[in-house]
């Protein structure tokens, strides 16, 4: 009886120093004996017991619920952890809380998911995993608790949960953090493309529908705006086509934006990768084109010579250009034809191949149209394409160059400036 005492005068005395989910919601003391209820909160037993038995309470403490099952369940996981502690900070009572050594990571794990339950610890629960999460990265067997499958399942619930324009869900007031939390946990885990795509085309793509919301309403949050672009792009290479069709103008709108303000070359790239999983589904290429997206892809090609850049811009834009808007919108920019010209021989045999194709789509469609072959001529595009005929360039992109040539090519061979050794 006396050491039990002192077991218990030693614990409490380090109550302001014990982790959160050591402390018992009714007692506000450190756990002696851990149990959790039918809600899934956990509690030191003898309080819960005097709630439920003496107290007459049929609701849980902490979320109100009425209880249908007065059953306690003994927190082993949670127990040994407060042991561990205990025995670790005995020695002073200066002492601070000592982290749990590899071996209790899962059982810590364990204990996080269980707290990560309760509304009013779920913004510093997320953020103790992912931490946990990014010092075990590259040691999968320190935590087997739970895998990258299960736990994306849990965080992506508190993203469609949260309350944003057009999706009125459950929301409190740590809504910002929870978001800011999740999403950034989110892009941490690896969970694999069956997972992805089930959770991403749960409830007709809710989860699609928040992250675009997050791209398009969280203006000022850089960081979490990427992330979401991030997400999204793992998920657009894995659901079904009918989940890539109904992206609203602004969204694209919004990923013009990222890609325009140049932020970094890995947002960049994200938000391109993007553009060409989803151009080909629904009417995304005329909400693009409607949004801005082609002369932010011309300005920027002519700023940026990157090889993988510029090759996923110009395939991006070819699409666009497929479009009789987006072939308009093309020349009516005035460096549309020099600058995707002056790629040629200057990114890659890719960007070679990307470039002619792209100036086909456009030159096809303005036979007709003497002003585009004229300015086709004059920024050196001609030149370009008989080079290409005569390069080592593949046979496709030859052809491809040959054609184009064939559109103007009686106009063009009494300028002056058409190469001599084309000449009729």
């Amino acid at each position: 009886m006396q050491r039990e005492q002192q077991e218990t005068q030693r614990m409490d005395g380090f109550d302001h120093r014990a982790p959160s989910y050591f402390i018992c919601p009714i007692s506000l003391q450190v756990m002696k004996d851990p149990v959790t209820i039918y809600t899934g909160m956990t509690f030191d037993r003898e309080s819960i017991q005097k709630w439920l038995f003496s107290y007459k309470k049929i609701t849980c403490p902490i979320t109100k619920q009425p209880l249908s099952d007065f059953r306690l369940t003994p927190n082993s996981n949670l127990l040994r952890l407060i042991q561990s502690w205990s025995l670790q900070n005995a020695s002073s009572s200066t002492t601070k809380f000592v982290e749990p050594e590899p071996n209790d990571h899962d059982a810590l794990m364990k204990v996080l998911l269980e707290e990560i339950k309760q509304p009013h610890l779920q913004v510093k629960s997320l953020r103790k995993v992912k931490s946990l999460i990014q010092e075990n990265r590259g040691d999968s067997s320190r935590i087997t608790c739970i895998s990258d499958d299960g736990l994306f399942s849990l965080v992506a619930s508190f993203v469609v949960k949260t309350e944003l324009p057009g999706i009125p869900q459950i929301t409190g007031n740590d809504t910002p953090a929870i978001m800011n939390e999740a999403v950034s946990l989110l892009c941490l885990l690896r969970p694999s493309d069956e997972k992805l795509k089930m959770v991403a085309q749960n409830e007709n793509g809710l989860l699609i529908d928040s992250l675009c919301l997050i791209i398009t309403q969280y203006l000022s949050n850089l960081q979490i705006r990427t992330q979401a672009a991030l997400l999204l792009k793992s998920i657009f290479k894995v659901v079904d086509g009918i989940y890539k069709d109904g992206l609203r103008v602004e969204f694209l709108e919004s990923i013009t934006e990222i890609l325009k303000d140049q932020i970094s070359k890995h947002g960049s790239l994200t938000v391109l990768a993007i553009l060409m999983e989803v151009m080909s589904y629904g009417k995304n290429k005329e909400k693009a084109i409607k949004g801005g997206l082609i002369p932010v892809l011309i300005e920027l090609l002519a700023e940026d010579n990157e090889k993988h850049l510029c090759e996923m811009m110009l395939v991006v834009l070819e699409k666009l250009c497929q479009k009789a808007e987006g072939r308009a919108a093309f020349v009516a920019h005035p460096a549309g034809i020099a600058v995707v010209s002056s790629k040629i021989f200057k990114v890659s045999h890719v960007g070679d191949d990307k470039s002619i194709s792209l100036l086909l789509c456009v030159l096809r469609f303005c036979i007709s149209s003497g002003e585009v072959a004229r300015e086709f001529m004059e920024v050196g595009g001609v030149t370009k394409i008989c080079l290409v005929i005569q390069s080592g360039c593949n046979s496709r992109t030859k052809e491809k160059a040959r054609e184009i040539l064939g559109f103007h090519l009686k106009t063009w061979n009494k300028t002056p400036c058409f190469p001599s050794f084309f000449k009729a």
